[in-house]
């Protein structure tokens, strides 16, 4: 809707200047220089306001990797890691912000309300990642589990978010190295390995091909 840019950035703009995420939604309607009635035309509550925040920022994150030459050359497991990157890059930005959203977080909460929307999106853009790995080879496709990998992959989303939010590291240099031991470990599991070849030659001498 046309009010949404307008609404976020007030939003933004009042959490900077409080130093806690705003509750009014009459105050952040005003600050975007709007009434009550737009934010309610837009937003149906504040819960969906801070899903419009989150969705923003995977989508920004996406285009810039699909504007990217390199990125397209990229195996999947690169790709995964310039996700993960790309993405706390940008939350970066925003730091002080992105981490009044910590007590909303919490280790075992694997559905936070405010990430509704970006879940959906994610994991679309994860399933997409998987069957080109799938396609190329990287990933072996297991039967019974794969359709797993996608539901895998939310867990470490989440675990991942946790850690950069709580990261107190310069650089959040702690965070990258998480982020590339349990991406690195994922495609290590959803790569071929014994269990894959014995399966094949299981098959090759039942059916002989």
């Amino acid at each position: 809707m046309e009010h949404t840019s307008a609404l976020i950035e007030a939003y933004k703009r009042l959490a900077f200047e409080k130093g806690t995420l705003p509750v009014s939604r009459m105050e952040i309607a005003s600050a975007a220089s709007l009434d009550i009635v737009d934010f309610e035309t837009t937003f149906s509550s504040l819960e969906a306001l801070q899903e419009a925040v989150w969705v923003q920022y995977l989508r920004t994150t996406l285009e810039t990797l699909e504007t990217s030459e390199e990125y397209a050359q990229y195996s999947v497991r690169e790709k995964m890691l310039a996700y993960y990157y790309t993405f706390f890059e940008n939350l970066g930005k925003e730091d002080e912000f992105v981490k009044m959203f910590a007590p909303k977080l919490g280790i075992w909460n694997y559905n936070p309300t405010f990430l509704g929307g970006f879940k959906h999106s994610f994991l679309i853009f994860v399933n997409e990642l998987l069957k080109e790995g799938i396609e190329s080879g990287e990933i072996a496709e297991r039967m019974m589990i794969g359709d797993e990998y996608a539901g895998w992959h939310w867990p470490q989303m989440l675990f991942l978010l946790n850690k950069w939010i709580t990261d107190e590291s310069a650089n959040h240099t702690v965070s990258d190295q998480a982020v590339e031991k349990a991406v690195n470990l994922g495609f290590d599991i959803m790569g071929r390995n014994v269990v894959d070849s014995a399966f094949d030659f299981a098959k090759f001498m039942v059916t002989g091909h």
